[in-house]
């Protein structure tokens, strides 16, 4: 009977939370777009404009697919994260099929709202060859094409059987489904494009965990049960820090936008509200850990739930006006503050490289910067945390992130965009120099035995999960490293990833992580000396190519060093040799390390991440305090 008052009292009234949601979001959205000009005839000067109705169909379109994302990741968020393997797990994914399969259909409508919006014609005149124009020729219907095709694929496999194993892969899947349209919008053609595009991509993250979270905690309430003070306190640590990120994130992409602190425009203005109704947010956040949160640990449901459901109310109206900012023309660039030139590349043309400039023209890329930080910060802390951890390993972890700094953040970075040769180089430190440090430094071990309770569980979960396993095999990591040594140059997405500096960064990012994969997977095999012959042969060939790839940096009118074609030669022979060089090096190193006596400690070449760590963590937890054996200092096979 307890038990069934409990529940009672954690019930909340969902259709009507729903129905003063949208009703609230429909109305602060219909003041945001008035107010801020979307809907003036202005707002798209030099095209025909399309009629308010399907200026209203636009936004309504994007402010529900907005909504049907932040449902879908909360959905699954708590399916992975706060309740993986209980029943209630099965709801969220059945709950998150639904909210996916809305997400698509208002993707669907914002695509044909998009095409009658921009070729300024009525629902009766649109043709194949508009819709075939705007998904195939134009970045905008590309990104919404994937979009389309995300949101549809996460409903369909959260609604397999057994789609509860698969969770976490199911909320990465959402999040990367509401990232595409980032690289197109506002933020991917400003002057500051990476640190416009990866502020905005941080914000929508934090958004989607924080609101999507909630609404899921709150609908749930009553199948959790008595887990539910436990779940609503992983929450809130969730909840604080999307907070801040959410809060840090909108500072700066408002002040990229702005270019300051111009807060005089009607952008600026609907800048300085949605300020406000974070603040708001902040307020009710506090007065949860303040008094709800020790009610709930007492017994008490109602005051979280309460609080809660007034929290979804005002997060909705922030979406909306979320919504109705991103429809509002920012402040015009003044006419000539930009050459072409400048504005392709995110700053002036550099003059001649040499050491100095590579060095010391420092260009930092915000999530690298981001990342190295964090980095360096989380180490340090499970290193002082964990007793006797090997020095070695710090001092390769250290190593491996200053090689990623100078190749992100120095002149390297800059003349990348610049020079092939540059970006070749770039390539080989972030794509094979650092990861073999990194992975000396042995930072998911370290992890494992810095953290207890259930962040080591999730730990070890990710550690041997199906993904990871596929993803260091040592012919998938080989092939992958291959393609992007030597195909990536050729292909397409060499001048796509030029052309957009946020591009670049995660272009940086899967070189870094195929760099990693690749180091693990092949230690120890055979695999490194196999991959010499096609090194040379793929190395060779790009070489002797007679055609500047990319369409970028012959359209640059660079008028110093080595012409566009001799500097790709240039850079080409520098790949195939760095890679063979370090990848041979790397393997010479493991062959070296465990000759002798120490190959009585050697694991096996099949033995995986998730395993390994597992065991060298509960080692350490039964050892005494006697130093660490030397065989835990193996320069492979430690991630």
């Amino acid at each position: 009977m307890r038990e069934e008052e409990r529940r009672e009292a954690a019930r909340t009234d969902l259709p009507m939370l729903a129905i003063g949601a949208g009703a609230i979001a429909l109305v602060v959205l219909a003041l945001v777009v008035r107010a801020g000009g979307a809907f003036s005839e202005t707002a798209a000067p030099g095209l025909s404009q399309a009629g308010a109705l399907t200026k209203a169909g636009l936004v309504t379109a994007r402010l529900g697919g907005d909504v049907a994302a932040v449902l879908t990741v909360g959905w699954l968020l708590v399916a992975a994260v706060f309740v993986p393997g209980a029943p209630a797990a099965r709801r969220c994914l059945r709950a998150a099929s639904l909210t996916a399969t809305a997400w698509a259909a208002c993707t669907l409508a914002l695509i044909v709202c998009t095409v009658l919006d921009l070729f300024g014609v009525g629902p009766t005149k649109v043709t194949g060859d508009m819709m075939r124009t705007f998904l195939v020729e134009l970045p905008q219907g590309r990104a919404l094409f994937l979009v389309l095709a995300a949101t549809i694929a996460v409903s369909v496999a959260s609604s397999l059987p057994r789609a509860a194993d698969g969770a976490g892969y199911l909320l990465a899947g959402a999040l990367a489904g509401m990232l595409p349209p980032l690289f197109t919008g506002h933020a991917a053609s400003g002057a500051d494009h990476a640190l416009a595009v990866y502020s905005l991509v941080a914000h929508i993250a934090g958004v989607a965990l924080w609101t999507g979270g909630l609404v899921a905690l709150v609908t749930l309430a009553p199948a959790v049960g008595d887990r539910l003070p436990r779940v609503a306190e992983r929450y809130s640590a969730l909840a604080l820090a999307s907070f801040a990120v959410v809060g840090a994130s909108g500072a700066v992409n408002a002040w990229v936008r702005l270019g300051g602190p111009h807060l005089g425009s009607r952008y600026g203005a609907l800048v300085v509200a949605k300020a406000a109704a974070l603040a708001v947010l902040g307020a009710i956040g506090w007065w949860h850990r303040r008094a709800t949160l020790p009610a709930l640990r007492r017994g008490g449901a109602r005051p979280f739930l309460r609080l809660g459901a007034v929290e979804i109310l005002v997060m909705a109206a922030t979406m909306a006006l979320a919504t109705g900012l991103s429809r509002t023309p920012p402040p015009e660039v003044a006419p000539g503050s930009l050459d072409v030139v400048a504005l392709r590349l995110g700053f002036p043309l550099p003059g001649p490289a040499g050491a100095g400039p590579l060095l010391l023209d420092w260009w930092i890329d915000p999530l690298f910067l981001v990342l190295i930080a964090a980095g360096a910060v989380l180490y340090g802390t499970g290193a002082a945390r964990v007793r006797d951890w090997p020095w070695r390993r710090s001092a390769s972890w250290a190593a491996g992130l200053l090689v990623v700094l100078l190749a992100t953040c120095c002149g390297i970075s800059r003349y990348s965009m610049v020079l092939f040769s540059a970006h070749a180089a770039q390539h080989v430190l972030v794509g094979l120099v650092a990861p073999a440090l990194l992975l000396y430094g042995a930072p998911l071990r370290l992890a494992l035995e810095a953290t207890r309770g259930e962040g080591r569980a999730l730990l070890a979960a990710a550690a041997g999960s199906r993904g990871l396993r596929v993803l260091t095999d040592p012919v998938t990591a080989s092939v992958l490293l291959l393609l992007g040594l030597y195909a990536f140059p050729r292909s397409p997405l060499l001048g796509a990833s030029l052309g957009n500096h946020a591009l670049h960064s995660l272009a940086l990012v899967v070189f870094l992580v195929v760099g990693l994969a690749y180091f693990h997977g092949t230690a120890g095999t055979l695999m490194p000396f196999a991959l010499l012959p096609l090194h040379a042969i793929a190395g060779i060939a790009l070489t002797r190519d007679g055609t500047v790839h990319g369409g970028w940096y012959e359209h640059l009118g660079r008028r110093w060093g080595a012409p566009p074609l001799d500097d790709q030669h240039l850079g080409a022979l520098l790949l195939w040799t760095a890679a063979a060089a370090v990848t041979l090096a790397a393997a010479a190193a493991h062959g070296l390390y465990w000759r002798g006596p120490r190959s009585t400690t050697r694991l096996s070449a099949s033995t995986t991440v998730g395993s390994y760590s597992e065991a060298e963590s509960s080692r350490s937890r039964s050892s005494t305090a006697a130093p660490r054996s030397r065989s835990a200092e193996s320069p492979t096979r430690s991630s």
